[in-house]
């Protein structure tokens, strides 16, 4: 099987996948029948990497960790995507639904690349148009 379109996955996906909840593996199983393949943020992983510093973890979840970053295709913030995050994030403060650095710019990818999103934060990402969600909880 070739898998040949990607999605964005968020932190609280790889959080839960490195843990091995249910919904994060059936999740999986589901981009998998449906020839979907996953592809991260450089912002995600800033965001991995800092809740394993914060929370000191272990070192076998830390080597899972190193282990799941070497597989997965991470996208850069690069300049396109930092133009489309001043536009969005100045358009959601103005208008009061303002989501913080962290989803914006993983919103901004999404949007630059015409990527849909698996995450488990809806209530965030719904705030901006044109961006494709799924729930995957």
């Amino acid at each position: 099987m070739e898998l040949n379109q990607p999605i964005i996955v968020d932190t609280d996906y790889l959080s839960d996948y490195l843990v091995g909840t249910l919904p994060a593996k059936r999740a999986t199983f589901q981009l998998l029948k449906e020839e979907m393949y996953i592809v991260t943020t450089t912002i995600t992983v800033s965001e991995l990497y800092y809740g394993r510093y914060r929370r000191k973890w272990q070192e076998r979840r830390s080597m899972a960790l190193e282990t799941l970053i070497s597989t997965l295709t991470v996208l850069p913030f690069a300049h396109e995507h930092t133009k489309q995050y001043g536009k969005l994030r100045a358009h959601l403060v103005d208008n009061g639904l303002d989501i913080g650095f962290v989803d914006t710019a993983i919103a901004s990818i999404a949007l630059v690349e015409d990527l849909p999103i698996l995450t488990a934060n809806v209530e965030h990402f719904n705030r901006i148009k044109g961006l494709i969600l799924r729930n995957y909880r």
